[in-house]
């Protein structure tokens, strides 16, 4: 099973800390970037949906990509989670093969900002970054 850090786990305390009023809250491991400037510029300017598809598709994989323990009621996942270190998430049947496997035998850590997750050797399969992981 997938090892977290007490300084991911701290992490995942305080997103859970935030969401207090769930009653059975469930992890979901998501990312997030910032919007990039062409986006930002490009809405500003009221450009159709075709367009603001298009700037996006091209831009985004430039942004650099994090990791953040989202947090959902149990209910959007029905009985499909899992525990780890007293953490509930989502089951990794919601998740590519890559992030499955480092979720049966990776490492969960904290990064710079958010979340990192690594597959047993240490490869980082999450965030998955243009010029990082995969």
């Amino acid at each position: 099973m997938m090892t977290i850090t007490n300084a991911a786990a701290d992490v995942i305390r305080e997103w859970l800390r935030c969401s207090s009023g769930l009653a059975r809250p469930v992890v979901y491991l998501g990312q997030g970037s910032n919007t990039p400037a062409e986006v930002a510029e490009a809405l500003k300017r009221g450009v159709d949906r075709k367009e603001l598809q298009e700037i996006t598709l091209r831009t985004m994989n430039s942004e650099t990509r994090y990791l953040y323990p989202l947090v959902y009621p149990s209910s959007h996942f029905i009985w499909l989670t899992t525990t780890v270190n007293g953490f509930r998430f989502a089951s990794r049947l919601f998740y590519p093969p890559n992030v499955r496997q480092a979720m049966k035998s990776g490492v969960l850590d904290a990064a710079k900002r958010g979340l990192v997750l690594k597959n047993a050797d240490g490869t980082v399969v999450l965030p998955r970054n243009a010029a990082g992981a995969p």
